[in-house]
């Protein structure tokens, strides 16, 4: 009886560091179409977290180190602040880099379907008229490179 206690609590225990990410675990590159993921044009370029994949205006490209998140055909934002939500998703504000005074947050929600596949949700979806990013849609984006989880 002692071991299957034993043995529920190490499962447990390996269930529970196996599903809670840390806000690091989102930085990386991503794809939205899971082909792209073999695309002759990707490129290599650096971030803080080290070397990565992107494509030009294809890739989700997240740095946290430098603050920046780079959505594909909106451009660069810069990291406001960031959060892990009651959720476990990691909750981002974010500003257009033109936005010099602040005034237009955009919220993004970033939720780990596992290591590899995410949701993104942004909050401004209905004005860019790209359901991609709306809670309902559940598009699942595709790691292209990222730091690895330790």
């Amino acid at each position: 009886m002692e071991n299957k206690t034993i043995f529920i609590l190490l499962l447990f225990l390996i269930s529970t560091m196996a599903f809670s990410w840390e806000i690091d675990d989102a930085n990386g590159t991503y794809v939205c179409i899971k082909e792209q993921l073999n695309s002759s044009k990707i490129l290599e370029d650096n971030f803080s977290w080290g070397k990565g994949k992107k494509i030009p205006n294809t890739t989700f490209n997240i740095d946290i180190g430098e603050k920046t998140v780079i959505i594909p055909g909106m451009g660069l934002y810069f990291i406001d602040s960031v959060i892990k939500d009651k959720e476990d998703a990691i909750s981002f504000v974010l500003f257009y880099i033109a936005d010099k005074e602040h005034e237009y947050p955009i919220k993004m929600k970033f939720t780990f379907i596992d290591f590899n596949q995410v949701y993104i949700v942004l909050d401004c979806w209905q004005n860019w008229s790209d359901r991609t990013y709306s809670p309902e849609a559940k598009w699942i984006w595709y790691r292209l490179s990222g730091p690895k989880r330790q």
